[in-house]
């Protein structure tokens, strides 16, 4: 491309994501010097770690203009990841009165959307080949020195919204495989459940499901045994997982979704450190808060787990009581 050429093109993406043609040749340098992310890895379930990507301004600042402009385009009708009115709760409540229960999810599912997979989708959605190039550029991450080999970055600013555009046409043929068997069908960003309130969803269906979403991603998704997970109902009683949140209750009677015994222990151990260090402080209320509030959409007026919402109340009477200390209103009795 020429210099001419690339300067139109810059032009046309800054005019349509209402920005600086400046910012967009800045993030461009910054990713040309390698300065444009700040990376660091985290823990990963059940081992190893998981590496971040987080882009500095002012591509972050571009990634998310980008994000708001494919948006409408990425929402469809399975799929309840970062969608607005759509939550863990919605992905998991049309499963209810399921019998049998198949979820899956991709493996290294944001490392594994290439940064021609993200153009292609971009040009799909009526921008020009030039423009897609260079939002794709601006969208992923690449650790070497050729752009071609960037992907999505795990950092939370646009990924999600790109990822949601990408797995579009995956998701409009899975709810159409799912509708003509009478199955329930949900995404959450890479992960799916298929559900029937019969007793079975047979082998040669779950194989079929997993074929769609590899077939569909240019060869880039891969879905290994171990990342899926099939259950029937058995005896009486009914317990599904998804998400974190649990499907339980009588298989002919009223069932209920809460939220699984591995993350209330990681609520009640946050709450329960933040007790034993004393830790009061208004960042460490306000995580706590927000977990609190999570349940609670998920609960929807029902009684919290007593496993938690006591140790809650415990730790905000003390941050009351220390804060009023603070603040001269108690003393110590002499």
């Amino acid at each position: 491309m020429t210099g001419l050429a690339k300067r139109e093109v810059i032009s046309e993406l800054a005019e349509t994501l209402g920005i600086s043609q400046d910012l967009i040749r800045l993030a461009l340098w910054m990713l040309k010097m390698k300065s444009a992310y700040r990376v660091w890895s985290i823990p990963k379930k059940p081992s190893g770690e998981r590496q971040i990507q987080a882009a500095r301004w002012p591509l972050n600042e571009i990634q998310v203009r980008i994000a708001g402009e494919i948006y409408p385009y990425s929402i469809s009708e399975i799929s309840h990841s970062f969608v607005a009115g759509r939550s863990h709760r919605t992905a998991v409540f049309p499963h209810l009165r399921a019998n049998a229960f198949f979820t899956f999810d991709i493996k290294d599912a944001f490392p594994s959307a290439r940064k021609k997979q993200v153009a292609v989708n971009f040009r799909w959605i009526g921008f020009k080949k030039a423009v897609a190039d260079l939002m794709a550029d601006l969208i992923c991450y690449s650790p070497t020195e050729k752009s071609e080999d960037g992907f999505l970055p795990q950092g939370y600013a646009s990924s999600p919204t790109v990822f949601n555009l990408i797995l579009n046409t995956t998701d409009r043929v899975l709810l159409g495989f799912s509708q003509k068997r009478g199955y329930q069908v949900t995404r959450y960003v890479d992960n799916f459940a298929i559900s029937t309130t019969q007793k079975t969803i047979p082998k040669e269906e779950r194989k079929l499901a997993i074929k769609i979403v590899e077939s569909l991603s240019l060869g880039n998704f891969k879905i290994p045994e171990e990342k899926t997970s099939y259950r029937e109902a058995g005896g009486k009683e009914v317990h599904f997982e998804f998400l974190g949140l649990v499907i339980e209750g009588p298989r002919d009677g009223e069932r209920k979704i809460g939220v699984a015994d591995e993350k209330l222990a990681d609520y009640r151990w946050v709450i329960q450190e933040a007790l034993e260090k004393e830790d009061f402080s208004e960042g460490k209320f306000r995580e706590i808060r927000g977990k609190i509030n999570y349940l609670k959409s998920i609960y929807q007026g029902r009684a919290l787990p007593s496993q938690v919402a006591e140790l809650y109340n415990q730790y905000r009477s003390m941050r009351e009581i220390v804060n009023a200390f603070k603040r001269g209103q108690l003393s110590l009795p002499i």
